[in-house]
């Protein structure tokens, strides 16, 4: 079998990034998921996702 492991991809801190790190800041501040979503600019879900901890 022939075949190439491909290096890992950098990730250049773009959007996703930043509104991240916004989105914890705010609710570190005492902010609720919808609020700190919502002054993002994203969508509930993907703030809750955000601070959920992954399951092994």
């Amino acid at each position: 079998m022939d075949f190439q492991i491909r290096p890992a991809k950098q990730h250049s801190g773009g959007k996703l990034s930043c509104e991240r790190e916004e989105y914890f800041r705010l609710m570190q501040l005492g902010y609720g998921n919808k609020e700190a979503s919502k002054l993002v600019g994203i969508n509930a879900r993907t703030g809750s996702k955000s601070t959920a901890s992954p399951t092994l």
